[in-house]
């Protein structure tokens, strides 16, 4: 499976003066976990064993059987099964984060697992053959282009990738050292040298994305990476 974590912090702007007071900007970090269904191999090779992983979404709940008798458990804000649909994810994720980012919050959402549970299908996922394939990334910058005002208002993109400390633009390969800078008063950190798209609709987002995601597999090729050990990041 894989780990879904989201917040939000540091309130900076709020066109009504006060922030929702939900979830999303309570302080803490949720923390949900996604199942993928097994694949065509997988079921296969394990047509005779038992699942170890029971999931209990009631319970917010994952137990890891070891053995008939032995297991650990492990409790989530949010447990998601096989068939949750990407737009459930979305909602019980991402949208309260992008609500409060609307509201003026610096908010994160981050997949992490071993390589091949999904992380890229949940976040970078496009759905050009089916709409409801869409991740996070896509329905998050819907739901912001739908509210923001084209008269006062702009969204930009940057999409890096780290590896092995070293940060890489996805929008510019030529750019491949850029530096992070850490304001001393806020602590707030920026990175000045990144590429910065300005986008207006929602085309104009997956064709950046497909950019930047073609570049990434490139520069993973010239490197001779594994997927594990590079990062992407879009802001």
């Amino acid at each position: 499976g894989q780990q879904l974590s989201a917040g939000s912090s540091k309130p900076r702007r709020s066109s009504n003066g006060s922030a929702r007071q939900d979830s999303a900007v309570s302080g803490r970090v949720r923390v949900a976990v996604r199942l993928r269904p097994r694949n065509a191999e997988e079921i296969e090779a394990d047509s005779d064993l038992a699942d170890c992983v029971e999931l209990q979404p009631e319970l917010r709940r994952l137990k890891l059987r070891k053995n008939n008798w032995d297991f650990d458990t492990y409790e989530f804000d949010e447990v998601l099964t096989e068939s949750a649909s990407q737009k459930r994810v979305y909602e019980i994720v991402a949208k309260p984060v992008v609500e409060s980012v609307l509201d003026g919050y610096n908010g994160t959402v981050m997949a992490y697992g071993q390589t091949g549970t999904g992380k890229t299908y949940t976040l970078g996922r496009l759905g050009e053959d089916d709409a409801s394939d869409r991740g996070i990334m896509l329905r998050a910058m819907e739901d912001i282009l739908a509210e923001v005002s084209s008269e006062n208002d702009s969204v930009s993109v940057s999409y890096l990738q780290v590896y092995m400390e070293t940060i890489q633009d996805l929008l510019n390969p030529a750019n491949d050292h850029i530096s992070i800078v850490e304001d001393p008063k806020s602590g707030d950190v920026f990175l000045p040298d990144a590429t910065l798209v300005e986008i207006w609709d929602r085309k104009g987002f997956m064709e950046l994305v497909k950019f930047g995601e073609a570049n990434r597999f490139a520069a993973n090729n010239k490197l001779n990476t594994e997927s594990s050990r590079s990062h992407a990041i879009l802001m």
